[in-house]
């Protein structure tokens, strides 16, 4: 395995384990989960809301800038418009792993990169990307909150 793919792994490890910790065992990861809950609730117990969210549209452009250098990683060279074909696929990924579920997306991204590799080796090319699709259908009917979604 080449190294850039052990650096992508491991990057991918390391950001997930540390928005969990973020989210789980922080006060501003506990008063943005708060905030998704009940906003009215927390603004009324005098907690500045839009500064939290406003700390999570930051971390999710830290995230996003850290995406697209390792995407430059990856594909070996950085574009605007680098991984647009992909879209869909992070799209399924998050509608796979549950709505606000860190943890259901990213067993989301493993189970549906292995199904669409699988499809691709096993049989006629192509038929990886409507793999995912009639995973993503079939899911939907038994599970409309995804893997890990749960009612609000």
């Amino acid at each position: 395995m080449p190294v850039n793919r052990i650096v992508l792994i491991a990057a991918a490890v390391v950001v997930l384990v540390a928005l969990r910790l973020f989210l789980g065992r922080t006060r501003h990861g506990l008063v943005v989960r708060a905030g998704v809950e009940d906003r009215a609730m927390v603004t009324a117990l005098g907690i500045d809301v839009r500064r939290a969210f406003t700390l999570v549209f930051a971390i999710g452009g830290c995230v996003a800038a850290l995406g697209g250098a390792l995407g430059g990683l990856y594909f070996g060279s950085v574009d605007p418009r680098q991984g647009t074909s992909l879209l869909i696929f992070a799209f399924v990924v998050v509608v796979t792993g549950g709505m606000g579920s860190v943890t259901g997306a990213a067993v989301a991204a493993v189970v549906i990169g292995l199904v669409q590799q699988f499809a691709n080796y096993y049989t006629a090319a192509g038929l990886g990307d409507l793999a995912v699709v009639v995973l993503l259908g079939a899911l939907l009917l038994v599970r409309p909150r995804g893997l890990t979604g749960r009612l609000a």
